[in-house]
């Protein structure tokens, strides 16, 4: 049976309640200074009595009523009138009645008043409503708009909504704003409508930018054109045009393997040429000093085909990594045009870029979360710049904090500031045994592809619609490539699992994930494309139910959120290797929940393993 912690904090503390209800002073006087929330928070106390038998959940629903009332009535008319109209509804007797039911219905008071939201007058003349910690930055950035500065901000913290203020303040610039993808300028400028002053791009795009006019230069020429074939290339191609032969133990895919990924790790390093430090650290042990130069040559040889290919029948593909990788090394600057540049999820940036930034004279403004860099590891910038932080979230309550804290202390990460939830919401922690699909509405998110095609078939055999937050083409190419490559050998497409020739050499790589257990098993029995077809039926929009990958998660959020079990057992062995990506996808995965987080119950068990090393530790300091 599942485990629940419920709670519903009213955003009043005792000291303040205890002022009200001291009747040597007026309510008048009593409430001085008193925000919406907390004025709020009497309403409800005054009309526990009556909603008792609702419960906290009712309770809490009336809160955010009040406040939404309260907040529109100051907006309207000013604090004043609001106070005074709660000073004439307030009976002192009644919310002393409501105190008393607190115990009984699991409802508590705020140990400290929250944060209160300021008003800040944009200059376009509409009203934002910025928290503390939010209006400073904007306060900050307004006053000093031609300097450089960071702002860490945590999950939830409101980040996005204070870049459409500082949008709005930046009117007398020209915007760069950049994103990897366009689905993040999608969500970043949702709701702020075509500014002339704000020019959206994704970093391939700007370096086609940056690309010099005179395209006689081949190689720019080359980079200049928009397009390039969307799968990857097969290795036997690499093999062949490279004239890739044995080394030692290793075989010629064996060797390609390693050559990509030297190619992709040099590709996001500072460094001018391919060295040996680019070699990825899993494949150091295995080579030997012969194997090094094999491949060092190799991957040099790989990287000049894509930015010159020797001939028509060898034309690797260029991405935009490619493409912003040569403009650093080229150094080659933002164009003049743009005044600022303003970067969400800063935390994403690969060295080339940054490189860029610090050459390039504009004034950048980033905004990021280093715990959200799913490969462990932000880059950051080398220009010594402002650093701010944003750690009071407005999304998740403050049961959450459980969570997320530890998950912060034991990631390797440099900013060790408290996570500190919203005491307007109430976020429940549920934890399961064995997993299974929710009874109530919920958004699932996985770890790997595997997953996603195995609780594709969890949600379709109980006959419910889902929506998938991933790609369905995607998870379309995966699924038909396993079917294809155990029925009939043929060659996968999809860019997990492209490299591998057979069923048994996917599965000595796969053995060890349950999802794929899983999935073989279902295909043994005779599982084909027709199945898939009754399952994929069943991926709508909307629909109540959502599933996708954590690494595409990044900008949403979820009323009711369920982890699957593969994102808590990556972090189960604190020290293990790429801890530092697990750690993060579990930290995206967990602060994506409003009102409920369902996890296994394995996540309780490290959450008190890592506060009772991280205590030992500072004892042992002491």
């Amino acid at each position: 049976m599942a485990r629940t912690d419920p709670a519903l904090s009213l955003p009043i503390s005792e000291p303040a309640l205890n002022r009200v209800l001291n009747e040597a002073h007026s309510l008048a006087t009593a409430i001085t200074g008193f925000q919406v929330p907390q004025l709020a928070a009497l309403i409800v106390l005054q009309y526990l009595p009556k909603i008792a038998n609702h419960g906290p959940v009712f309770a809490e629903r009336i809160l955010f009523e009040a406040i939404k009332a309260g907040q529109a009535k100051v907006e309207r008319d000013g604090s004043a009138a609001f106070a005074d109209e709660v000073v004439t509804a307030l009976d002192r007797a009644q919310i002393r009645t409501g105190q008393g039911l607190l115990a009984d219905l699991g409802i508590s008071l705020l140990h400290e008043d929250p944060e209160p939201r300021e008003q800040v007058i944009l200059p376009s003349g509409q009203t934002s409503y910025l928290t503390a910690q939010q209006s400073r930055i904007y306060r900050e950035i307004r006053a000093q708009s031609d300097d450089h500065i960071h702002v860490q901000g945590y999950a939830g913290t409101g980040k996005s909504y204070l870049i459409k203020s500082l949008l709005s303040t930046l009117r007398g610039a020209n915007v760069l704003v950049l994103a990897e993808r366009q689905a993040q300028l999608a969500a970043l400028l949702a709701g702020v409508g075509t500014q002339p002053h704000v020019h959206p791009r994704r970093f391939d795009a700007l370096a086609r930018e940056m690309i010099p006019t005179d395209l006689t230069d081949p190689i720019n020429f080359r980079l200049s054109r928009p397009y390039s074939a969307a799968a990857p290339i097969a290795d036997e191609v690499i093999i062949r045009h490279l004239g890739i032969r044995p080394s030692g133990t290793l075989r010629e895919r064996d060797l390609v393997i390693v050559i990509r990924g030297t190619v992709a790790s040099f590709c996001y390093s500072g460094d001018a040429e391919i060295e040996a430090n680019h070699i990825p650290d899993r494949h150091q042990a295995t080579l030997d000093a012969t194997a090094r130069q094999v491949v060092l040559h190799h991957a040099t040889e790989l990287w000049k085909s894509i930015l010159l290919p020797p001939s028509g029948e060898f034309q690797p593909p260029v991405r935009g990594e490619h493409r912003m990788k040569w403009a650093a090394i080229k150094g080659w600057k933002i164009p003049a045009r743009y005044t600022h540049v303003l970067i969400d999820e800063s935390h994403d940036l690969n060295k080339p870029l940054l490189q860029i930034l610090d050459i390039s004279p504009q004034s950048v403004i980033s905004l990021g979360d280093e715990y959200q860099n799913l490969q462990g590891k932000p880059q950051r910038r080398a220009n010594i710049i402002r650093q701010r932080a944003v750690t009071s979230s407005v999304r998740s309550g403050r049961l959450l904090e459980g969570v997320v804290n530890p998950i912060i202390g034991a990631h390797p990460g440099t900013m060790k500031e408290p996570f500190v939830g919203n005491p307007l919401h109430r976020t429940e922690i549920v934890y399961y045994d064995r997993p299974s699909v929710p009874e109530q509405p919920a958004a699932i998110l996985v770890g790997n592809t595997w997953s996603l095609f195995e609780w594709a078939q969890r949600l379709a055999a109980q006959n419910l619609d889902f929506e998938l937050l991933s790609s369905r083409q995607q998870l379309n190419m995966f699924v038909n490539d396993c079917i294809e490559l155990r029925r009939h050998g043929s060659r996968p497409r999809h860019g997990e699992i492209f490299r591998f020739g057979t069923w048994e050499a996917l599965a000595n790589t796969n053995q060890n994930k349950p999802g794929f257990q899983r999935i073989d098993r279902m295909l043994e029995k005779g599982y084909d494309d027709t199945d898939w077809r009754r399952t994929a039926n069943h991926i709508v929009t909307p629909a109540k139910f959502a599933l996708g990958l954590v690494g595409d998660m990044r900008n949403r959020e979820f009323a009711s959120v369920m982890l699957a079990p593969e994102l808590v057992d990556g972090v189960w062995e604190v020290w293990k290797d790429g801890f530092a990506a697990a750690s993060a996808a579990l930290y995206v995965a967990v602060t994506r929940a409003q009102q409920r987080l369902i996890v296994p119950a394995r996540l309780q068990s490290w959450l008190e393993e890592v506060t009772a090393r991280r205590r030992d530790s500072r004892l042992h300091i002491l």
